[in-house]
């Protein structure tokens, strides 16, 4: 079987439960992978930079893995689309994108660093795809439902299933949005008064676990097209919204499947979201500690880790301290030379 699809993650701290995503993909998936690129980001939580070697280490002879360390931290929006376009290095901080231009598969799977696999979620992808004769741009779970006046907890007017025959006049969307208290109200109402309410502001392709056709993608996308990045937010609701919203104006077609028959996300995190865990350490302490118990119980996983791990993880250590001694000996000179 030929191994179709490259994987694209962004590491922003969790080590264990990335481990555990990356892992528990594999476990169903491993037949159609061939390489998982992370992008390792410039700033970390609670400055844990040594934890990609951790992740590394446990990955070593299980798949291919090649990493990325852009210049620029998490590049969202807004941004410059002639800026993004000629800037290779701001182009490449900008979520999965790296992936995205480099991956030499037909297929690039997107996920995020706090899932945990169930089922084989890449392969029904696959089918899917082939059963459509290909004319899919890209499958997973679609809209954000829980943040939309339209979803299931609110009007009960659309969902995943049925969202791209599901439309609003500009005036009917307000009104939604007028009549529901959603978490982003304010900034959707905005994005509608500018003309953007179909697809709603808050659809797009969840970024926790897709499937993008590779081709389509730079066909349309910067730097080759003119549609904004996939990991952007550009003045969109969130990561994904607006490029999202352009291939669907463009008439390119998604499908939909339920993330919650193949993996749950944040499965280690008491609130069951991952981004609290980035503002209080006590959350994310406990979170890796979930993690780190069900690798144990689940994969025979152990913390020791192999010398040339441990070495540059001390090199690494050593080369960070060594930048903020002579940081801070330059700003001390800089002041004695002033006065």
């Amino acid at each position: 079987m030929p191994k179709n699809i490259d994987v694209s993650i962004v590491y922003y701290g969790k080590p264990y439960q990335t481990i555990v995503s990356i892992l528990s993909l594999l476990k169903y998936s491993h037949n159609h992978i061939d390489t998982v690129y992370i992008t390792v980001e410039k700033k970390q939580p609670f400055d844990t930079h040594s934890g990609i070697y951790v992740v590394l280490d446990a990955l070593k002879n299980k798949v291919k893995v090649k990493t990325y360390h852009p210049q620029y931290f998490y590049a969202l929006g807004p941004l410059d689309d002639l800026e993004v376009k000629n800037n290779q290095d701001l182009r490449w901080s900008i979520p999965y994108q790296y992936a995205l231009e480099k991956s030499d598969k037909p297929f690039v799977l997107i996920m995020h660093n706090d899932m945990l696999y169930h089922n084989d979620m890449a392969g029904q992808m696959l089918e899917n795809y082939a059963e459509s004769n290909g004319k899919y741009a890209g499958l997973g779970s679609i809209g954000q439902c829980w943040s939309c006046p339209a979803g299931p907890s609110f009007a009960n007017k659309c969902n995943g299933f049925v969202q791209y025959k599901t439309t609003f006049s500009q005036s009917e969307a307000l009104e939604l949005y007028y009549l529901q208290n959603t978490p982003r109200k304010k900034l959707d109402i905005e994005i509608i008064e500018s003309g953007r309410y179909f697809p709603l502001p808050e659809c797009r392709l969840n970024e926790y676990t897709c499937m993008i056709d590779t081709a389509v993608y730079r066909k349309n996308t910067l730097p080759e097209g003119s549609k904004r990045c996939f990991g952007g937010v550009w003045g969109g609701a969130d990561l994904g919204t607006t490029w999202f919203y352009q291939m669907v104006n463009d008439g390119y077609e998604f499908k939909h499947l339920s993330l919650e028959q193949y993996a749950t996300h944040s499965p280690f995190n008491s609130v069951g979201q991952g981004i609290q865990a980035y503002s209080k350490a006590d959350n994310y302490k406990l979170s890796e500690q979930n993690a780190l118990d069900y690798l144990t119980k689940s994969y025979d996983y152990t913390t020791t880790l192999r010398f040339d791990t441990r070495f540059k993880i001390m090199a690494d250590n050593l080369k960070r301290k060594s930048w903020l001694v002579a940081t801070y000996a330059y700003d001390f000179l800089k002041r004695l030379i002033g006065k």
